[in-house]
């Protein structure tokens, strides 16, 4: 699966190419840290090789094995079950909902590489269009005799159960993986996705179906103060415009621009559904643009609700995060999807040092009394003046 290379001042666990890893667990944090305490932690390692020798030396179809576990001191458990009614003391576990492991000290700082990481750099368009796809079936069925295609995108499928967590505080870095620059595509909401295939296997280059990519336990969620960091997606027509009017006002004195992303709101704790698109059953999308004015860092959110009706309004944010930016970032859009959608005034005082709220411009203008709609020009303008005025009550 993968070797370690001890030999330097850093720790790497390199994978092979042929590894059947999940290659999105690396987004997890627990995951990792997982991956690490296995293949590091002597105890650990023997434990593993002693099932592991035993199912390669078995020719039993069925699974049976001698498992030698690691050294369980000042481990702690989160168990299932029901006490004895006759007897209090006594607790009968049905389930082990979560292990939690010793600490132990890696010496080293540790790095994982996966050869088939790849980190995508988004970059404009240089006609200034860009390219528009369909959606991809969002459940495709499952045929063990299809073949993948490297090129397709992954059929990822989590599930929650049991889980490990290492008990320790140094995080485990994910090397960066092979640049590809490329515009990201436009998707189409409107048209209906095709019928689809997903396979089991490594991709190919001649494979036509998505690659099932199954794995548990990969949101980090075990955690209830750390909800999961949003993820980033493709973006919607609805928001060039937005892209349009950030570029023009970052051109203005005192802006340094970092950079423009389309997030997936993230999957609220509660029972709201409001945060999946009506028309696409998935997570509804928002844009976040990232500049410095004037050498403070600031965020502009704006959610896509295009899909709801009239009565629900949500106007676009102006935040300063009182903590790390994608920290602050994660709670405010969290707290965003239990809420319905809308903002909440709790989080963001928890999380923010700036809110201030933008009101989307008049679609219409006032010309001698009559009412007309305002140019696409006349429209942005109307937007850089209010996004501008917004960021100059910060300083």
């Amino acid at each position: 699966m993968a070797v370690v290379d001890d030999t330097g001042k850093e720790c790497f666990i390199r994978f092979n190419r042929s590894s059947d890893y999940p290659l999105k667990n690396l987004n997890s944090k627990d995951a990792c840290k997982h991956l690490r305490w296995l293949l590091l932690n002597p105890e650990a390692t023997r434990s593993f090789n002693s099932i592991y020798d035993k199912l390669q030396q078995d020719e039993n179809s069925g699974w049976n094995f001698n498992f030698e576990p690691p050294p369980l001191k000042s481990w702690r458990f989160k168990l299932a079950g029901e006490y004895d009614e006759s007897d209090p003391r006594l607790f009968y576990v049905e389930e082990i909902k979560i292990v939690y492991s010793s600490s132990f000290n890696y010496g080293k700082k540790v790095s994982i590489f996966h050869p088939k990481k790849i980190d995508v750099i988004p970059i404009e368009p240089s006609n200034g269009k860009r390219p528009e796809i369909n959606r991809t079936d969002p459940d495709p069925q499952l045929d063990f005799e299809a073949t993948p295609g490297s090129h397709r995108k992954r059929d990822t499928f989590s599930e929650e159960g049991f889980r490990f967590v290492c008990n320790t505080e140094d995080e485990v870095t994910v090397s960066p993986g092979k640049a590809l620059s490329r515009v990201a595509p436009n998707v189409n909401t409107t048209e209906e996705p095709k019928r689809d295939t997903s396979g089991v296997g490594h991709g190919t280059a001649t494979g036509s179906a998505q690659e099932l990519d199954w794995a548990i336990n990969r949101s980090d969620c075990d955690d209830p103060t750390r909800p999961e960091t949003p993820k980033v997606v493709a973006p919607t027509g609805n928001f060039q415009i937005f892209e349009k009017v950030i570029k023009k006002l970052m051109k203005l004195p005192d802006y340094e621009h970092k950079g423009t992303q389309c997030l997936a709101m993230p999957k609220p704790d509660n029972s709201s559904l409001i945060y999946k698109n009506k028309l696409t059953q998935e997570a509804r999308t928002f844009h976040c643009a990232y500049f410095y004015y004037r050498q403070t860092p600031l965020v502009i959110i704006e959610v896509d609700i295009s899909d709801i009706n009239d009565k629900h309004s949500l106007g676009s944010r102006l935040f300063g995060f009182s903590e790390s930016s994608k920290d602050g970032l994660t709670h405010v859009m969290k707290a965003c999807s239990e809420k319905g959608v809308r903002w909440d005034a709790k989080a963001n005082q928890e999380h923010c040092s700036v809110v201030v709220e933008i009101k989307h411009p008049s679609r219409t203008k006032k010309i001698e009394g009559e009412t007309v709609l305002r140019t696409e020009s006349e429209y942005e303008t109307a937007w850089i003046e209010a996004l501008h005025r917004a960021v100059k009550r910060v300083t």
